[in-house]
């Protein structure tokens, strides 16, 4: 009876945990499934050659936005960049700065996909399920027509059921941590929230320009 009753808890337990580990599976393959759809749209968008015309780079980010907009949770990525600053800040000031990287992040991501021709992409599955199904990482690789590839984290929380991006990492360049760096830098200098909203649409594209070079040297 004794062995009966082990035998049938070491079944019930594999069970759920194959049950977790299913759910935790289409968890990720549902945020894989948002990155792969925005990659391919933002590469076949850059088959346009016309788009790479100095006169159209207003159209360029106008299209570009359209594609990333629905897939970032900008309000989520400048809750992370402000850290504990924004459990001190307005709920205007959240939403001012979410709008200001909404703003300076579009620009610098159609500058660089305008000077990036991507040849291939792929993604890798991830060796183990996330320990917090409603978190889920990425892995792509971006193939350039040069034959360059880079290694890109996506950071995908499930926001009110859509998979939405909030940090993202390139070549081991944390982007949320390198601006969450900054905004504190700022505001030791300032000791202002509203002051370091200010002034973060330069600092963010000088920030992000030291981040591309660093990646492509």
């Amino acid at each position: 009876m004794n062995k009966l009753y082990s035998a049938g808890w070491i079944f019930l337990v594999s069970m759920l945990i194959s049950a977790k580990s299913m759910a935790a599976d289409a968890e990720w393959e549902a945020a894989r499934a948002v990155v792969a759809e925005t990659t391919e749209n933002v590469i076949a968008l850059m088959e346009d050659r016309s788009l790479l015309q100095d006169e159209n780079r207003t159209r360029l980010q106008s299209e570009i936005e359209t594609i990333v907009t629905p897939v970032i949770d900008f309000y989520g990525f400048g809750r992370g960049v402000m850290g504990r600053f924004a459990r001190t800040a307005t709920e205007d000031e959240l939403q001012r700065f979410a709008d200001i990287l909404k703003t300076t992040l579009i620009r610098t991501y159609s500058l660089a996909v305008s000077e990036f021709a991507v040849r291939e992409y792929s993604i890798t599955p991830p060796r183990a399920p996330s320990p917090q199904p409603e978190m889920q990482v990425v892995n792509v690789q971006l193939t350039s027509t040069a034959g360059k590839t880079y290694n890109i984290l996506y950071y995908m929380r499930n926001v009110d059921g859509n998979w939405m991006l909030v940090n993202v990492a390139v070549e081991g360049i944390n982007l949320r941590l390198t601006f969450q760096n900054q905004f504190a830098d700022m505001f030791q200098r300032s000791r202002n929230v509203s002051a370091v909203i200010d002034n973060w649409e330069e600092r963010v594209a000088r920030t992000i320009a030291e981040v591309v070079e660093d990646v492509e040297g």
